[in-house]
């Protein structure tokens, strides 16, 4: 008897475990994920001064495939290529092989070579249009191709962009270099965005608790692609100056207002200049600056805005706040752009030394908002 007893308190207590999945949060961590977020890619398709790398990893028997597209600055998305992945497989992408070859990895879908395409990829990637096809302005004007790249769990190997061939496997992880010719070189981990719950057949509408998801406005139906949704206010820490002459850049992707596509050109340019909610910078002794340009009536005209991804030094004080009198060289930045967001602080100092940490999410993508006039906290 008291065997049965003890039974059926453990079937009973299993039974319990198995319908609480710890994973199922809106904290993004460095775990299996549906899609992973490249936030920035800096390439240098002239000199190979710099390049990007991504890697990405199937740590599933089954075998997947991995769509990758690569998107403007502005939110366009000019490139998407699908790859192969067996079990347990893992695939790298040289972004310079993409950009200045027009090379592809040898698991990509239907071949692997871009050259008839090369120089419109070039050129919507560095003045913003193509020169061929799409010639509206849909990414901003740079020497380096620049932009981000989302890689998703997908059904099959057509190549769409459409958001319809999502799948809601968590299977992927994956990592990125970013290399500069001088000698600096960082890595870190792709943002990792996890199907909740997960599983099912690609277009499957099941429900979801999350509050938003990433893909929210560009699926069929709303929050179908069940992904975590990102925060929107992050700290980053930075130095810029001291005897180790110490710089830092800000990498940042946030959410487009639209979705960019050629036809509506018009769509595109709202995404070079995304507003920006608030901007604090502390110093070692806490005194702060703030940028702050939200008002309430009779704004005077503000400073520029932002593109969805973008790179700043920690010393550009057209965007982000004054320093203090007090003569710090370090201190920490609090970014706040009042949508889905990823914020990562690269740091560099002669000779070679370099790195690439996370900022601090102050609260997740289902945060609620902080009060009126209440200290720093994350936004809706």
């Amino acid at each position: 008897m008291k065997t049965l007893i003890v039974a059926a308190i453990l079937l009973a207590v299993s039974a319990q475990a198995a319908t609480t999945n710890n994973d199922d949060s809106c904290d993004i961590a460095v775990q299996p994920a549906a899609t992973l977020l490249l936030p920035h890619f800096e390439v240098d398709i002239h000199s190979r001064a710099a390049t990007t790398l991504v890697t990405i990893q199937n740590v599933s028997p089954s075998p997947v495939v991995a769509n990758v597209t690569l998107w403007t600055d502005w939110g366009f998305p000019a490139l998407s290529f699908p790859i192969q992945l067996t079990g347990y497989d893992v695939e790298g992408i040289n972004l310079y092989d993409v950009f200045a070859n027009g090379t592809l990895p040898p698991s990509a879908c239907g071949g692997a070579n871009l050259s008839p395409l090369l120089p419109d990829l070039q050129s919507i990637f560095t003045i913003g249009k193509g020169t061929t096809g799409c010639t509206a302005q849909v990414g901003g004007v740079h020497y380096y191709a620049v932009g981000y790249a989302t890689i998703d769990v997908v059904a099959s190997c057509s190549g769409k962009n459409d958001f319809t061939n999502l799948l809601l496997d968590n299977v992927l992880t994956g990592d990125f270099q970013q290399l500069w010719s001088v000698g600096y070189a960082s890595s870190a981990p792709l943002v990792h965005i996890r199907a909740i719950p997960e599983g099912g057949p690609a277009g499957a509408v099941v429900a979801t608790a999350l509050p938003h998801t990433f893909y929210e406005h560009s699926v069929p139906v709303p929050k179908s692609d069940r992904r975590q949704p990102l925060p929107s206010a992050f700290a980053a820490r930075f130095i810029n100056g001291g005897t180790g002459a110490f710089n830092t850049m800000v990498k940042v992707w946030r959410e487009a207002l639209t979705t960019g596509t050629c036809s509506g050109a018009q769509a595109a340019h709202s995404n070079s200049n995304l507003p920006v909610t608030e901007l604090v910078r502390f110093d070692e002794h806490e005194n702060a600056t703030i940028a702050n340009y939200t008002c309430p009536f009779e704004c005077p005209p503000g400073p520029p805005g932002t593109p969805v991804s973008f790179s700043l030094g920690a010393n550009n004080l057209s965007l982000l706040p004054p320093f203090s009198t007090s003569g710090d060289v370090g201190g920490w930045l609090v970014l706040n752009v009042g949508a889905q967001t990823w914020v990562t602080a690269s740091m560099y100092a002669a000779p070679t030394y370099s790195s690439e940490a996370m900022a601090t999410p102050l609260g997740n993508g289902c945060s609620p908002p902080a009060a009126k006039g209440a200290q720093i906290g994350p936004m809706p």
